[in-house]
């Protein structure tokens, strides 16, 4: 297995200053309320969409163009979703995010996956981020049960290591040229 060129090194460099910004923000307890959160990640999970189905459809030439158009248009479907139930309780909000970081951590490891058949060693990449984002998903739901100043905190730890993680995958993913 060898380090081959990948074609979207931008969407874990998007995600990673995302997330290390949410983890400022969490840590500091800026957060004035579950809607806040909310709007944040509507706000990354349609970039996300954005992104992806715009690149699905720009570049003709990707490996797995149909892969990322569908996995686009189901981040933009979780992004409405979470839009039209902005007023619903705190839990509801909660477990709609958390459903989305799974969805996300499984679309991770179907990435890994589609690299591993290829032979490209950035699939490791693609299952550390999955991991760690069931671990961020894992403090959402710890998070549910006890909203309180100190779950926050770690939630925005998790977030601000994760960032870091998505920042460095970023580096990494665009160093690596495409052979000649």
């Amino acid at each position: 297995m060898e380090l081959k060129s990948y074609d979207k090194p931008w969407l874990p460099a998007f995600k990673g200053a995302f997330l290390i910004l949410f983890g400022i923000i969490d840590m500091l307890r800026i957060f004035g309320s579950i809607k806040t959160l909310a709007v944040l990640f509507i706000v990354l999970i349609g970039m996300i969409s954005v992104l992806l189905i715009s690149t699905g459809i720009l570049f003709k030439n990707s490996d797995f163009r149909g892969w990322t158009i569908v996995s686009g248009v189901i981040n933009l479907l979780f992004c409405i979703y979470l839009a039209i139930h902005m007023d619903s309780s705190r839990n509801v909000i909660l477990y709609i995010i958390l459903i989305w970081v799974l969805f996300y951590a499984i679309s991770e490891i179907i990435e890994a996956g589609l690299l591993f058949s290829r032979k490209n060693a950035f699939g490791a990449l693609f299952l550390l981020n999955a991991l760690l984002t069931l671990l961020f998903g894992y403090f959402l739901h710890v998070l549910m049960g006890n909203f309180q100043a100190q779950g926050i905190f770690y939630v925005g730890v998790i977030a601000l290591v994760f960032g870091i993680a998505n920042e460095l995958s970023a580096f990494l993913l665009s160093r690596v040229k495409e052979k000649e």
